[in-house]
């Protein structure tokens, strides 16, 4: 399996103070490897390591220890190599502030290369691609919050990377705004197959676009897996509960695919799920040929919050 990035024992420790230095081991020993062509999510509470990770991924800053490769080059050799391949956009954007969103983008296309009329052309479809083509001549420090993530994600695609990070991209956003980004996100792995690694502690966005994830808490790496398969490491699933008229064998459920556990008494069954989307059809479809009526049916969804607090006990 080719890897976009693949890191072994990365270490970090930041040390403040003149008089009684004060040293904070941000990353203690991480681990991980992300396919190409991959969507995978770092999740972890503020000043879990997210951003710093991303930093050195991007090389704008050096590990203490550890192994670092991109796109299958060393990062420490190939570093002019790999600016070519890569991007970074931060939730926190942060441009010229004097300069317009077209001469942001034109200033940026320059420092990565791109020849006049290319240049051109790139700004102009990133423009139409993020909706930013009214704001053109608006200042950077008079866009709002949202067009400023909007900017921030045209740059990152300025020189078409095969791997784009993304640092909490959309933190501090409204609900429509932030809905809105996530399907700018989405289809950029979608339609143009880029390898997108994105940091977050927003639980529920990463479980809507990440294959994979990767729970970080206090420098290490805890678990790593798709959302399913870490509720099932975990012990952790959704919760249907039932109540039913009939006679249901206590051995009723045990050839179902995806059922954890289940309870059956007193007409009320209850079944924990890997995922009740897709066991409740099968679930009423077996109470159904036992001539089970179903009077009430409550569900209790497990999400990568209910995981992350378990995988940080």
């Amino acid at each position: 399996m080719e890897y976009a990035v693949k890191v072994q024992n990365l270490k970090k420790t930041f040390i403040s103070g003149w008089w009684r230095k004060r040293r904070v081991e941000v990353l203690r020993g991480v681990d991980l490897e992300v396919p190409k062509g991959a969507f995978w999510g770092v999740l972890g509470s503020n000043g879990a390591g997210k951003t710093t990770f991303l930093s050195i991924l991007s090389n704008l800053l050096t590990p203490d220890e550890g192994e670092v490769r991109i796109l299958g080059e060393d990062l420490r050799t190939g570093a002019k190599r790999l600016r070519e391949r890569i991007n970074l956009s931060s939730g926190h954007a942060n441009f010229l502030w004097s300069m317009t969103v077209r001469d942001n983008l034109n200033y940026y296309a320059m420092l990565y290369g791109l020849p006049r009329k290319r240049r051109k052309e790139k700004v102009d479809e990133l423009l139409h691609l993020f909706q930013l083509t009214d704001f053109a001549g608006v200042r950077f420090d008079e866009l709002s919050t949202g067009s400023k993530q909007k900017l921030s994600l045209s740059k990152a695609l300025l020189n078409d990377p095969e791997l784009l990070l993304l640092d909490e991209p959309t933190v501090g956003l409204d609900p429509d705004v932030a809905r809105r980004l996530r399907e700018h996100i989405r289809s950029l792995h979608r339609d143009r197959g880029v390898t997108i690694l994105m940091t977050t502690h927003n639980m529920k966005e990463a479980e809507a676009l990440c294959e994979r994830v990767a729970l970080i808490h206090e420098g290490v790496v805890k678990a790593c897996g798709s959302p399913q398969q870490l509720k099932k490491e975990f012990g952790l699933g959704d919760s249907v509960r039932l109540s039913f008229q009939g006679i249901l064998p206590p051995s009723a459920f045990e050839r179902l695919e995806g059922i954890y556990s289940y309870q059956v008494g007193d007409s009320i069954c209850r079944l924990v799920v890997d995922d009740h989307h897709a066991r409740l059809p099968q679930i009423l479809d077996l109470l159904h040929r036992c001539r089970i009526s179903v009077h009430d049916l409550q569900i209790q969804e497990t999400d990568l919050e209910d995981v992350f607090i378990a995988a940080t006990k």
